[in-house]
């Protein structure tokens, strides 16, 4: 009896974690300011603000050029204000398996702006361009896939299918570009 009880919770347990989602990709973790995604963070430097820029648009041209993206135009590059912005378009993979390549174009407009002993990255005007072999694909915005109303069910304790694995990735994209920007300031 105690085995049965003790495999009992045990099941239970582990089919309640499965359902978890994890914190980083939870509720509040995709911010919206005045009705579009956008992305923010902050990475402390002790560089000057023109030596980090100097740092940033060297890995910017690097990061931001064929074969990294697919396309990618620079808006401003701006060396008397420390201030560089972008638009690019890369592919994100979801699965890339024997036969099986799950991907989407994403396209996204990146600002980076140097001030002294910190730099601030905002990634805002998130698109994505899904299944665009099979007679053209979907379009569609951040807006409408990956924030809080649209991503989770009704109860908002779990990740719908396709939604969640938009907003894994995107997540996670933005945090690649924070941690590669902190370590080509450190």
């Amino acid at each position: 009896m105690k085995r049965i009880f003790l495999t009992l919770c045990l099941g239970i347990s582990l089919m309640t974690g499965w359902a978890q989602v994890e914190a980083k990709y939870g509720v509040g973790s995709v911010p919206v300011t005045n009705g579009r995604v956008m992305f923010q963070d902050t990475i402390t430097t002790v560089l000057s603000k023109e030596v980090a820029y100097e740092k940033i648009s060297a890995w910017a041209k690097t990061r931001f050029n064929k074969p990294n993206v697919i396309i990618s135009k620079f808006i401003t590059d701006d060396a008397q204000n420390q201030q560089l912005s972008l638009t690019a378009e890369e592919y994100m993979v979801f699965t890339n398996k024997f036969f099986v390549l799950d991907r989407t174009r994403i396209n996204y407009w990146i600002e980076i702006q140097c001030h002294e002993n910190y730099t601030t990255l905002k990634l805002t005007r998130i698109n994505y361009w899904y299944e665009e072999e099979r007679d053209g694909g979907s379009k569609f915005g951040a807006e409408e896939t990956i924030t809080d109303e649209h991503a989770f069910n009704k109860k908002g304790t779990k990740l719908l299918k396709e939604q969640g694995k938009f907003r894994r990735k995107t997540i996670d994209f933005f945090e690649n570009c924070v941690m590669q920007i902190a370590q080509v300031l450190s």
